[in-house]
């Protein structure tokens, strides 16, 4: 009975069903473990971190077993873990412009932007370029969803501060450098009050300007403000280039001097030691000097006169010319 049901095409579908049941079901197994396999593994790029959370606790007992780093590791499904991957080796920038309205102060949309107030009382319109990186990257990825939101009101709080305490003409001319500094301080101490986790590397203002509506007036101040510290460049190079040449020549007349000083004393000396001797021999035969002094004087007169002495000295002659 059993050999007559083996040429039944029914039987014989039904043998085959049942051998192939007996691959299918291992097959069936390996493929599902394959597809959990694949959904259950997730890669860190070598930029990257990662850290699961399970049921919305951090996995991991130290911080060694709680960051994943660079390569394959192993979750849960979605539902179970989330892995929040942190790109720990890029910088990042985010724009504050909460206190930016396209270079007008009029009209503008007060839900978008605004403008500060400086210490004298003016408006300044501001831009600020913030470059951070992740500097603890569980901080960042438990305590805030949004971090760029939190870098934007903080940079934006603490810019509004320091501009306050400050006049328009410095922060438009010789504090901006020192401005954004002081703003990556303040802001980064905020941040690390907070457990940000982020790190600022940099905070350029892009934009810090009057509204246009008040450009021209403040560019004549810029302007100024611009010739002056030329017109002071301008006065030290003359103070140089000029200062060691007057101190040179300052030295020099006074070594002139001081040798026509010694000079002078010199000759002084001489004169003196000649009229003293001339007065001795004067105390001894008045007569002798006079006569002599006189003959003296008038031999050095009379060439001058060009008057010429002929014959001897008992009979002189003199000749007029």
């Amino acid at each position: 009975m059993e050999r007559e049901l083996e040429y039944k095409p029914e039987y014989k579908l039904k043998k085959a069903f049942e051998r192939g049941a007996k691959f299918l079901k291992p097959a069936l197994a390996a493929v599902c473990l394959v597809s959990l396999s694949f959904l259950c593994t997730y890669k860190v790029e070598s930029d990257e971190i990662a850290v699961v959370l399970r049921f919305g606790r951090l996995t991991g007992e130290t911080p060694a077993e709680r960051i994943k780093r660079p390569g394959l590791h192993f979750a849960f499904p979605h539902v179970i873990d989330e892995v929040v991957k942190i790109p720990v080796g890029k910088v990042k920038q985010v724009t504050v412009a909460t206190h930016y309205a396209n270079g007008s102060a009029i009209d503008i949309d007060i839900n978008r932007n605004g403008y500060l107030i400086t210490g004298d009382s003016n408006i300044l319109l501001a831009e600020a370029a913030v470059k951070y990186r992740i500097g603890d990257p569980l901080a960042y990825a438990l305590y805030h969803e949004d971090a760029e939101r939190v870098i934007d009101g903080t940079v934006s709080g603490v810019l509004q501060k320091h501009v306050s305490r400050l006049g328009v003409d410095e922060l438009l001319t010789t504090g901006k450098v020192r401005l954004a500094e002081d703003v990556r301080r303040g802001a980064q101490a905020l941040l690390d009050a907070v457990k940000s986790g982020v790190a600022l590397t940099n905070v350029e203002l892009t934009a810090l300007a009057p509204p246009e509506e008040v450009m021209s007036d403040f560019n004549a101040v810029i302007a100024a403000a611009a010739q002056k510290e030329t017109s002071i460049q301008q006065a030290d190079g003359y103070r140089v280039n000029t200062l060691p040449a007057a101190q040179s020549k300052a030295r020099q007349l006074a070594e002139n001097a001081k040798s026509r000083q010694n000079e002078a004393i010199a000759a002084a000396r001489t004169d003196t030691a000649a009229f003293n001797g001339l007065y001795a021999r004067y105390a001894q035969n008045p007569d002798v000097v006079n006569e002599g002094v006189f003959r003296s004087r008038l031999g050095a007169l009379l060439p001058k006169m060009r008057v010429v002495v002929r014959g001897d000295e008992t009979a002189p002659r003199l000749l007029l010319p």
